[in-house]
């Protein structure tokens, strides 16, 4: 494993745990040191599930992640992709307030860039400008499985990232939660669809996960060495590999993380988080992402809440 990519620990041979066909009813392995009563305690009963099986529900309860393998079409991915390289290229023209971060060599300078797509780390915000993305950002399948977990139909969208991980280049992410660069909004109760572009593999850097450390509340950085010490020791941690079109939903108070991309193969994802109509943000908190508006993607509008903030771009509005 490169330098600075956090240890993991594989599950046992053979074990292909944490992973849900769509419509799938089979539950996952309950992780190691959960007993059946920290099972019941974090199940939540949804009435009207649209996608889901009610064992995926609990298992996102209990684990703070569940995967839904082949969620999107083979032309649902294409129409991603296609955009996810339009907009690194720095060639779309109506992209114009996005963050965009390069790859570590590129932004030290230490080596050239010759192809801007091949060179970028992430970008973010982008759905207010792009009418491809905000139109993703309401695909129904991935609403539903939102509204499925939350037990709710009044959804808002948080923001967006387009992770590129290129070959050979793309660097690790270190141990973290979501919640801690989104904690202006109360309840911290984030979740992130994260669409699998390319096929993402242990080698190319997929996505690792903590199961039940959603319940753990916001680790302050002084506690964080202690605790991250104890990943793949007392704390189990998982790799979340993805076929192209599956989808990884986690809550954003889960520890994850993804190692290098050392391989020949590209592994692009795009992680669009979502909350509930009803929470509200806290404009005083100045160290929390940059994010400036919000879009509604279903149900109700509550006032003096996230649903009930309009996003304008600097050409366009957002469509509602």
């Amino acid at each position: 494993m490169a330098k600075g990519c956090p240890k993991y620990s594989r599950p046992d041979a053979g074990t292909n745990s944490y992973r849900i066909t769509h419509n799938s009813t089979r539950s996952s392995m309950i992780p190691p040191r959960s007993s059946a009563a920290e099972v019941r305690e974090s199940s939540m009963a949804v009435t009207s599930l649209r996608i889901l099986a009610q064992s995926q529900v609990d298992q996102f309860m209990r684990d703070g992640f569940v995967v839904v393998e082949n969620l999107l079409t083979t032309d649902e991915i294409a129409v991603l992709a296609d955009r996810a390289d339009l907009i690194a290229s720095g060639k779309a023209e109506h992209v114009v307030t996005g963050i965009v971060q390069l790859e570590k060599p590129f932004q030290d300078g230490n080596d050239d860039i010759e192809d801007q797509v091949m060179s970028t780390r992430k970008l973010a915000h982008i759905v207010p400008e792009d009418e491809v993305l905000r139109t993703h950002s309401r695909n129904t399948k991935i609403v539903d499985v939102i509204a499925d977990l939350f037990d709710s139909d009044d959804i808002t969208l948080y923001g967006d990232q387009l992770f590129m991980k290129p070959p050979h280049h793309g660097s690790a992410k270190e141990w973290h939660q979501d919640s801690a660069s989104f904690k202006n909004i109360f309840p911290m109760n984030i979740i992130s669809a994260w669409v699998a572009i390319d096929d993402a593999t242990i080698e190319n850097g997929c996505l690792w996960m903590v199961p039940g450390s959603h319940r753990w509340a916001i680790i302050p950085p002084s506690s964080r060495p202690t605790i991250e010490a104890q990943f793949g020791h007392e704390y189990a941690t998982v790799p979340v590999p993805l076929q192209s079109g599956s989808v990884s939903f986690h809550h954003s108070l889960t520890f994850h993380a993804s190692g290098p991309n050392e391989t020949d193969t590209r592994r692009r994802g795009y992680a669009t988080h979502y909350m509930p109509s009803t929470a509200i943000v806290d404009r005083t908190i100045e160290s929390s992402a940059s994010v400036k508006w919000f879009t509604h993607v279903r149900g109700d509008r509550f006032p003096d809440t996230v649903s009930d903030e309009v996003g304008v771009t600097i050409n366009t509005p957002i469509r509602q």
